[in-house]
């Protein structure tokens, strides 16, 4: 494995683990809806955009299949 590979991963498990945490804030009342999903989309969004082709995955193409 490659260290860009490596260091993609990591980034990959970053982004997924905080947006958990924003869930779980979100459950317990600390942090409120609005603010926990503009959180999630910036996280979300990073994995989709940036991590997903650089590991290699063809995501825009993932969803043309969908749409069709």
């Amino acid at each position: 494995m490659s260290i860009s590979t490596f260091v993609e991963k990591i980034r990959f498990k970053y982004h997924a683990n905080a947006a958990d945490i924003n869930n779980a804030l979100n459950q317990m009342h600390i942090i409120s809806d609005e603010k926990a999903e503009a959180r999630n989309e910036k996280h979300v969004m990073t994995i989709v955009n940036d991590i997903l082709p650089r590991m290699g995955y063809d995501v825009e193409g993932y969803f043309r299949k969908k749409e069709q």
